[in-house]
């Protein structure tokens, strides 16, 4: 009697045993998938996130529009659009007589990422950086223009980015372009259109 107890106790303890494992092994199975699926997910996201439509990033107008609704009184001073794997944004710098700011907009919504203020150096107060690195924007060619004799001067290749400042006073477009493996960076001067330097990365 004692001998048959124990058997049936015995198969009781090992078919909890099986059951266990069995559904230990059903919840890691389906947790991979779900990773597997978020993972996925992640990619799709951060894909889309970083090749944004050219067609679809902010003009140039509306990027000024933007920075100068949130700073008033203010001239602008570079601007750069950049291409990353996590996302396509734009850099806004501007000055007013005694403080640089800062902006940071994702290139297709406009949304503020970032933005930053602090104090100009001595010498650039009293509106001297203002008067002297404010970018003329009535005076400069089109960034369409700009990227076309980029690509003429390159030998075509995508648009990865591109900045537009001033230096020495003389306002340039820097145009980045992608052609398979090869980066192309070509500087033109902003009023004229003029090449000046081109320089390709391998």
């Amino acid at each position: 009697m004692l001998k048959k107890w124990l058997t049936t106790v015995l198969l009781i303890i090992i078919t909890l045993l099986l059951v266990t494992i069995a559904y230990l092994l059903y919840s890691n199975h389906n947790n991979i998938n779900t990773s597997r699926s978020t993972d996925s997910s992640f990619d799709t996201s951060s894909s889309s996130k970083s090749s944004s439509n050219d067609d679809d990033l902010l003009s140039l107008a509306k990027i000024r529009s933007i920075f100068y609704k949130r700073y008033p009184n203010t001239a602008i001073t570079s601007i750069e659009l950049e291409k990353n794997l996590l996302s396509t944004h734009y850099d806004i710098t501007g000055v007013d007589d005694n403080t640089e700011y800062t902006l940071k907009i994702h290139a297709d919504t406009g949304k503020v990422i970032t933005h930053n203020k602090e104090q100009l150096d001595a010498d650039e107060k009293n509106g001297t950086a203002k008067n002297n690195e404010a970018i003329a924007f009535d005076n400069i060619i089109s960034l369409d223009s700009a990227v076309n004799k980029a690509k003429d001067a390159a030998g075509d290749g995508s648009l990865n980015g591109w900045s537009l400042e001033k230096d020495d006073g003389r306002t340039y477009w820097e145009i980045s372009l992608k052609d398979g493996n090869n980066n192309v960076a070509v500087k033109l001067d902003a009023n004229s259109g003029q090449v000046i330097e081109k320089d390709e990365d391998d």
